[in-house]
């Protein structure tokens, strides 16, 4: 299945109703005007970090707080060690352990921003999901609304035949 795109990268020929529908479900889903927040426990370091990486996505809410926060943190403790890993003697024996954590840390960060880019998606495809929604809730409106029932002749002469009996 291909990925959800965003109603202004749709090409496709979709009626002004749909697209509508689209837009407003999309901004309640993606577009949710929060921003992420800043945990209290980050340093100066990690803060600065966590405000470089808020700046490439306009789409971070504050769902992504967590991932953020925790990638930032990561980002920091990786460049200490590394930096910790270039001092050391190539001989040295501490040098393995250091490489083992700084793998254990790539990976943390590969998990966090892995899940900062899952929610966008999941976020286009619950935007995309909640305008079909919206589109048929519409459609049955407007077929209940339509629906007059038409007058039947004969109840008229059953209501004069009632009047006279």
């Amino acid at each position: 299945m291909r990925p959800t795109k965003s109603v202004s990268q749709m090409t496709s020929h979709i009626s002004k109703a749909e697209r509508d529908a689209r837009k407003e479900a999309e901004d309640q889903v993606v577009n949710n005007h929060t921003v992420p927040k800043v945990y209290d426990n980050l340093n100066k370091e990690e803060r600065k970090v966590f405000h470089r990486l808020k700046k490439y996505n306009d789409n971070f809410t504050e769902a992504d707080s967590i991932s953020l926060n925790m990638v930032s943190m990561y980002i920091i403790m990786w460049s200490q060690l590394k930096e910790a890993h270039n001092e050391l003697d190539i001989m040295d024996e501490r040098l393995a352990g250091l490489e083992r954590r700084i793998t254990a840390i790539d990976k943390q960060i590969n998990q966090h921003m892995t899940a900062l880019c899952i929610p966008l998606n999941a976020r286009l495809k619950l935007a995309n999901d909640l305008a079909k929604t919206m589109i048929e809730e519409k459609k049955l409106e407007q077929m209940e609304g339509t629906k007059e029932f038409p007058v039947n002749p004969l109840d008229a002469v059953l209501e004069q035949v009632k009047a006279m009996g």
